[in-house]
């Protein structure tokens, strides 16, 4: 046996969130330990082995999250050394995620796209999709279309990341107006369309929707992806003040009043695979409301309820509570169109 055997560690390829144990068998008496990430060492001990000669390195998980935390993606590296005698462990790649996916990172990359998602998601021709993939910046889409005589067929075409940055994480536009686009559909109706990238597949099915959700939330997923949640249900806003006062010169004045806007959203009817995915945002610590095209202010998820049951009729639908996360509540907010009536009642309701 070495000074110091390698006995376990993670694989090469790691979620932040399962980061195995290191494992050293030993005879030395002492062992430095040296654990590096993008050059900082976050542990430099001298470490003494068990009666077995065993040490192990526990727990790694919260000690590198802030660090893929901030970058996504990062390299861990962990030598061990003795009396002139070193080992290090094979470089492991951590991938960012809170989740627990019941499976490698490796599988998981390979046959997911980065987010809780894994069935069919409901959407429309006015909402915006992103999907995320490591390492393959190439995906495939096969859109389901009614022709404008009437006939159905399929059409294919090939999407390129938007974005592929250094970490490997490769972002695609998979919004249906894009969809629509790519496949050069014209006049005709997009019912549905897959997205594959390698052994990723994420299924769309395009609804018709008279009025624009309120609000369309953009959220950090578990893997530290943009995803959007479009919330389609009623939308209900209300304003507390917490106001201060006191007499001055004999009058009563108010010398403070902070105002806090409440708005209480609810996400419409989800599918049963959209309902596991969508506390993915109820659980994210950055939240933008999604308005004309572009992100738009940061809010603060304050309140939730998510309640799912086994019922037949059941529908799942969430509530959630939000305020702005700016000092200044007081946001002039533009008219919307009417969510009452739509133009398939008769004139003399509009």
């Amino acid at each position: 046996m070495a000074a110091i055997d390698i006995v376990s560690q993670p694989a090469t390829l790691s979620f932040s969130s399962s980061v195995d144990d290191i494992v050293v068998q030993t005879s030395r008496t002492s062992v430095d330990v040296v654990l590096t990430i993008r050059g900082d060492n976050i542990i430099e001990e001298t470490l003494y082995p068990d009666l077995s000669g065993r040490i192990v390195l526990s727990d790694l998980s919260p000690l590198v999250e802030p660090y893929v935390r901030e970058y996504q993606r990062v390299v861990m590296q962990c030598q061990f050394s003795s009396e002139g005698y070193s080992v290090s462990i094979a470089p492991v790649t951590l991938l960012y995620t809170k989740a627990d996916v019941g499976m490698s990172a490796t599988d998981f990359t390979q046959n997911h796209f980065l987010t809780l998602l894994d069935g069919e998601k409901i959407t429309a021709l006015n909402r915006e999709e992103r999907l995320y993939s490591f390492n393959n910046p190439i995906a495939q889409v096969n859109a389901e279309v009614r022709l404008p005589v009437g006939t159905y067929t399929s059409l294919t075409a090939q999407l390129s990341a938007v974005t592929f940055d250094s970490n490997g994480i490769a972002q695609f536009d998979v919004s249906p107006r894009k969809i629509i686009d790519a496949i050069g559909l014209v006049g005709g109706r997009l019912l549905l369309y897959t997205v594959t990238s390698g052994n990723a597949k994420q299924v769309f099915r395009c609804i018709e929707e008279q009025i624009l959700p309120e609000p369309s939330l953009l959220f950090l997923n578990s893997f530290g992806c943009e995803e959007f949640l479009h919330c389609s249900g009623t939308l209900k806003r209300t304003t507390k003040f917490d106001r201060s006062s006191g007499r001055a010169k004999s009058k009563l004045q108010n010398y403070s009043i902070i105002e806090e806007r409440q708005f209480t959203a609810n996400t419409g009817w989800l599918n049963d695979d959209m309902a596991e995915w969508a506390t993915d945002c109820l659980r994210s610590d950055e939240v933008y409301l999604w308005e004309n095209g572009r992100r738009g202010k940061e809010i603060v998820i304050t309140d939730s309820k998510d309640e799912i049951n086994n019922e037949d009729d059941y529908m799942t639908d969430y509530e959630l509570t939000y305020t702005y996360a700016q000092r200044v509540n007081n946001v002039m907010r533009r008219r919307r169109a009417a969510r009452i009536f739509s133009d398939t009642f008769e004139d003399i309701y509009n």
